[in-house]
């Protein structure tokens, strides 16, 4: 379906469709000689487009870069929602595997984090040294990430090697821009951040990067993929988005 409703003389809209996918971005008329696209960062997409290029023209470009548009939405989606760095002061809150925790910083001569009911504890050897909790803090959730990460990982594979796929390598590592991956190489990268969503948000997540193994970019199959190993996944992307802020 072609729509392109006017807003003002230098600005309308354009349906950009690929496959069964559709959004709808800003059509700016402007001087430059030739079309440009832009993905912002908010997901919207702008087209840049001489004054007196015709309409279809300019649908026969976005066509030819649909894969791409789609693929920078997708990119911009799965991104980590920014979260305030912590002052890492006793009584304020984090979260872990779903559930808040209120910080206590306790003096100790063995230096460790260990949760004790509704607190998360760090026993430290200098309670004033922000660095120091800091690096144990990190320390503690890199090694609550990848074993629970391992269990949710064996927990969710099983549809898959039923349709061939190997156990891949599992990589915890800190991602500023995703939630995870699946490389050319086989192996799952599941950002660290991800250990302080709740199991069901980390299930999406392996499963996503999963479909990957059979799919690389996000089309109709593996949309079909996903639907089949998980119906919801949806609605555990949007509370992951919602989650995790």
């Amino acid at each position: 379906m072609r729509s392109s409703a006017p807003i003002s003389a230098k600005h309308e809209q354009i349906e950009i469709g690929w496959g069964e996918r559709r959004t709808v971005a800003d059509l700016r008329r402007t001087d430059r000689r030739v079309l440009r696209i832009e993905v912002q960062p908010s997901g919207g997409v702008v087209v840049f487009a001489p004054s007196g290029e015709p309409v279809d023209a300019i649908y026969e470009r976005l066509s030819r870069k649909g894969a791409w548009i789609f693929r920078e939405i997708d990119r911009i989606a799965a991104r980590p929602v920014t979260t305030p760095e912590r002052r890492l002061v006793s009584g304020e809150t984090h979260l872990l595997l779903g559930r808040q925790y209120r910080l206590s910083i306790e003096e100790s001569d063995d230096a460790y984090v260990r949760v004790e009911g509704s607190r998360l504890n760090i026993l430290a050897r200098w309670v004033d040294d922000q660095a120091h909790c800091r690096r144990l803090l990190s320390a503690f959730y890199t090694l609550t990430a990848r074993a629970v990460f391992r269990e949710r990982l064996a927990a969710v594979i099983p549809p898959f090697t039923r349709k061939g796929l190997r156990t891949p390598i599992l990589v915890v590592r800190r991602m500023s821009k995703r939630w995870g991956s699946y490389t050319p190489k086989g192996r799952i990268v599941l950002n660290v951040d991800l250990v302080r969503a709740s199991p069901l948000l980390i299930d999406y997540v392996i499963c996503h990067e999963l479909a990957h193994a059979f799919h690389p970019n996000h089309g109709k199959e593996w949309h079909s993929l996903l639907d089949a190993v998980m119906p919801d996944w949806e609605s555990r992307k949007a509370r992951l988005e919602k989650f995790l802020r």
